[in-house]
């Protein structure tokens, strides 16, 4: 088993090598990149990205995985953004939630990666048989994207109704997905079609 480490500790400042570097030191031997765009700009693929990329190359750490962008704004919803909610029933709202989520994807153009963890809806959201069809068509959709780009949605759960265990299998379950969809829970990743754990 790798130890790994998100970058979420430092989600507050730019990601840069050394951040990555002190990970390393730290006993990292993966990492997974927190996509906010005050921390990593997954939008500027010409500097930021690429300057981690370069990183990656020369380090030898293996980007495992990345987590799904929470909101779009570069202040984390502070300025009144609305959150990346994959699960809204608004369809515009949804739609751009996806495109954001398609552009944090895209990083894996420049730093291969196996994972992308996506919430399904925001914390402390109610359950509402509509939300959890809006995030079953978004998902399906960010799975085909995702695919040819290497990457696999792996389902985190957080404190809502959309997204406790229960709900989460149910959804495997009523979507089209194969076998091989994981849940993660409380930073533990368990593949569902082997019952590893990694």
């Amino acid at each position: 088993m790798l130890k790994a480490i998100s970058t979420y500790v430092y989600v507050k400042e730019r990601l840069h090598p050394g951040l990555l570097d002190g990970l390393v030191r730290g006993g990292a031997q993966t990492i997974e990149i927190f996509a906010a765009r005050q921390h990593l700009d997954y939008a500027n693929r010409k500097q930021h990205v690429r300057e981690i990329a370069d990183w990656f190359r020369t380090s030898g750490i293996p980007l495992n995985s990345v987590h799904s962008p929470m909101y779009a704004d570069y202040e984390s919803g502070r300025t009144g953004a609305p959150p990346v909610n994959v699960a809204s029933t608004d369809r515009a709202q949804r739609i751009a939630a996806m495109d954001e989520i398609k552009r944090a994807l895209e990083i894996a153009e420049q730093i291969p990666f196996k994972f992308l963890v996506q919430h399904l809806g925001t914390g402390n959201e109610s359950f509402d048989d509509r939300k959890f069809e809006a995030a079953m068509t978004s998902v399906e959709h960010l799975r085909a994207f995702a695919k040819p780009l290497g990457v696999q949605l792996l389902l985190e759960n957080i404190p809502n109704e959309l997204s406790t265990p229960d709900k989460l299998v149910e959804f495997i379950h009523s979507s089209h997905f194969t076998p091989k969809i994981a849940i993660r829970t409380c930073g533990l990743v368990k593949a569902q079609s082997t019952g590893k754990r990694r």
